[in-house]
């Protein structure tokens, strides 16, 4: 394995595995491969790159209805060349999605979960005394996975160091799925085409102290999930009397919506307070109504489904 010469600078050593990265998940995107880590050879103690297919977690790519992966749902470990078999650690599971102008966006949903595994004991971080040759990585996730995923490595000598995805401008708890609930709008449009939703959320009116930063932190965020530029999106949140907010959700259609087009409309619904996130049934138990228009007006019978957070 050739080492890369000190006398690159830190900021070219960055933009260079970026790029790297970018490249490796566009051709895992396009290839659809599902047998090979994203990282081809690896010393004990790296951190190797895995794509999660679609096929992996049998739901569709990019779909706002597929489960949320998190770290703590997987185990890995790893068997090398002489059958020697080391538990490793799961250390983030993101998602990464393509340029809004690429082929493979324009072709279909391009959202591709990744997770990034250590390869050193997930207790006691000591590295693995692995021997060289191939290697074989499992990732197990019972209820996600419907087997085992199984992906090759060729380790090679030396001692590595797991990567700091900080480095690349990236901190773990910013790429990682936030605990969200979902909020899905479904039932029969008949003939008629969705124009307009309108949701309506009453939490308790709280904010906190983010006792790191100092910043303010929200007791609640709504985000739109990955659909059409059809559909616009807006939130509108205002203090009440009684000691409450009232979150407005607004989305609208201009062109209107089929019944295929529905799940463009779901929203992810996001706390920064700890305290909300601890209760899984806290948006279900603050969702006050939604109400439903076709594009020439006339108000639907539909319905607003809310998931837990998860």
């Amino acid at each position: 394995m050739k080492r890369i010469s000190k006398k690159v600078g830190n900021k070219e050593m960055k933009t260079l595995f970026a790029k790297v990265l970018a490249l490796a998940v566009l051709a895992s995107m396009l290839g659809a491969c599902k047998e090979e880590a994203l990282t081809a050879t690896a010393r004990t103690g790296d951190t190797v790159i895995v794509s999660l297919s679609t096929d992996d977690l049998d739901e569709g790519m990019g779909l706002s209805s597929t489960a949320i992966v998190r770290s703590a749902y997987l185990s890995s470990h790893i068997t090398d060349q002489s059958g020697e078999q080391y538990a490793t650690r799961v250390r983030h599971v993101f998602k990464v999605y393509a340029d809004p102008t690429s082929k493979v966006n324009s072709a279909a949903s391009s959202a591709l979960w990744m997770a990034a595994i250590d390869l050193v004991d997930p207790i006691s971080s000591e590295l693995p005394a692995l021997s060289s040759g191939v290697a074989t990585l499992t990732l197990s996730a019972p209820g996600y996975f419907e087997s085992d995923k199984v992906v090759n490595l060729e380790i090679v000598p030396g001692l590595g160091a797991p990567k700091d995805l900080s480095e690349l401008s990236f901190a773990p708890d910013v790429i990682e799925p936030a605990p969200q609930a979902l909020a899905r709008v479904t039932g029969q449009l008949a003939e008629h085409r969705l124009g307009a939703v309108e949701h309506l959320f009453v939490i308790p009116h709280s904010k906190g102290v983010d006792p790191t930063t100092g910043e303010e932190i929200a007791a609640a965020l709504v985000r739109k999930l990955p659909g059409t530029a059809n559909v616009s999106f807006n939130v509108q949140q205002a203090t009440t009397e009684f000691g409450t907010s009232e979150v407005r959700v607004f989305l609208t259609a201009i062109q209107g919506l089929t019944q295929e087009q529905l799940s463009e409309l779901d929203i992810a619904l996001i706390s920064e307070l700890s305290e909300v996130n601890a209760r899984p049934d806290y948006w279900i138990q603050h969702h006050r109504s939604s109400k439903y228009y076709d594009i020439s007006g006339n108000q639907l019978s539909l319905t607003t489904e809310i998931s837990m957070i998860r």
